[in-house]
């Protein structure tokens, strides 16, 4: 039995995805596969690259007549994947096959759990990094149920909030049942995915959707930036509107919600909101009092810079929107500070329940080999188990 699909959508970068591939299929489980979703503009390096590996875990969708929007190259994943649950991560991050035990430890204890994800972890390719970077990695081990009504409220309401909302579950970076996703698809225009932001589109649909959301805090997977990735544009401003410029040009008149006046170039608060603002107009969805939790996102968004004339930038960017929005009242629940103190030397150890460390150790070079890092650091997979029997 297939029980794990793990889907890799690419655009001409396609050695990022071999390289994640070929870790994966290092590991001798037989029940996932991976699903690559070619958009390149040359077909032929993958479709070489799987018929040298010729591993039966191992398809490839290749492109079709013209490139497709990122979003339309997610959609048509699923469909393809033999598993019974489905994951998406990017070509430059990786994700370990090892996930097909925890899938089947949770399903056996909660046979309606149809959403599962994890702790996150970050790597910065090293081409793309400039100077020395500190990671933050969770080192709890818990599995955990996460209410609805909670997930609902971090989702749609910036509850706790630092720059985005603080609602991991969906199929990037997550796995969901193929049950719950033709659920989805059914109830929301039979797509699975229609926003360009499609992460936080299906973050939003699966917090409406999901029967069962389960969350284990040890990370099972890394998200990788490499210096072609969106990720990069928002460490570099002339990258990022480099990015937004292409994204427009693809959807045209999708990308942004009705009536509501931040710029998607501000920050990543500003483009996750137009994403769910997006999708509660497109179905109706109206609420109140989500307001000030967004618009202290919007000061962290700004406190996350450590350029000072950049923090100034996003401050009155997002302070002009604001009061065009919600007149000047609102500005009272905005108030950035700059708080890079580049004379500080940052924390390195372990403080509430993470592990904070140089970015560079063991010299990984791509995002598979610092999750081999990672993993020999944190509870094992395997004890899961032994872990939940004795609990």
């Amino acid at each position: 039995m297939t029980r794990l699909t793990i889907c890799i959508p690419t655009r001409n970068r396609q050695h990022y995805a071999m390289d994640a591939a070929r870790h994966m299929l290092a590991s001798k489980r037989d029940d996932f596969e991976i699903l690559i979703g070619d958009n390149s503009d040359d077909a032929a390096p993958l479709a070489s690259f799987v018929a040298e590996m010729n591993d039966s875990r191992l398809r490839l969708l290749p492109p079709e007549e013209k490139p497709l929007a990122m979003q339309d190259n997610w959609e048509r994943m699923p469909q393809h994947a033999r598993g019974e649950w489905i994951s998406i991560i990017g070509d430059d991050d990786y994700l370990d096959p090892d996930l097909c035990e925890v899938l089947r430890l949770t399903t056996q204890r909660v046979p309606n759990a149809d959403a599962l994800t994890w702790g996150r972890s970050y790597f910065v390719w090293p081409e793309a990094r400039s100077h020395r970077e500190i990671t933050r990695i969770p080192t709890g081990s818990h599995l955990m149920h996460m209410e609805k009504k909670d997930l609902m409220r971090k989702m749609f309401f910036w509850e706790d909030a630092k720059d985005r909302p603080a609602c991991p579950f969906g199929i990037y970076h997550g796995a969901l049942k193929k049950d719950l996703l033709e659920r989805i698809r059914s109830a929301f225009s039979n797509r699975y995915f229609e926003h360009p932001n499609a992460d936080y589109d299906s973050i939003c649909k699966t917090v409406m959707m999901a029967d069962m959301c389960i969350y284990w805090e040890r990370p099972l997977s890394v998200f990788g930036a490499c210096a072609a990735s969106n990720t990069a544009g928002l460490r570099d401003t002339a990258v990022g509107l480099e990015r937004i410029r292409t994204v427009r040009e693809e959807n045209q008149s999708q990308l942004e919600a009705a009536d509501f006046p931040f710029p998607i170039e501000l920050g990543i608060t500003s483009s996750v909101a137009h994403a769910v603002e997006w999708f509660k107009q497109r179905y109706g969805i109206e609420l109140n009092g989500w307001e000030e939790g967004f618009i202290k996102a919007c000061a962290g968004d700004c406190e996350s810079q450590t350029d000072r004339a950049r923090f100034e930038e996003k401050k009155a960017g997002y302070a002009a929107a604001i009061k065009q929005w919600r007149g000047t009242q609102a500005l009272k629940l905005f108030n950035p500070a700059f708080k890079h103190r580049p004379d500080v030397p940052k924390f390195m150890g372990h403080a509430e329940a993470h592990l904070n460390f140089d970015m560079g150790i063991g010299n990984a070079q791509t995002a598979a080999e610092f999750y081999n890092l990672l993993n020999g650091m944190l509870f094992p997979v395997r004890l899961l188990e032994s872990r939940l029997n004795d609990a």
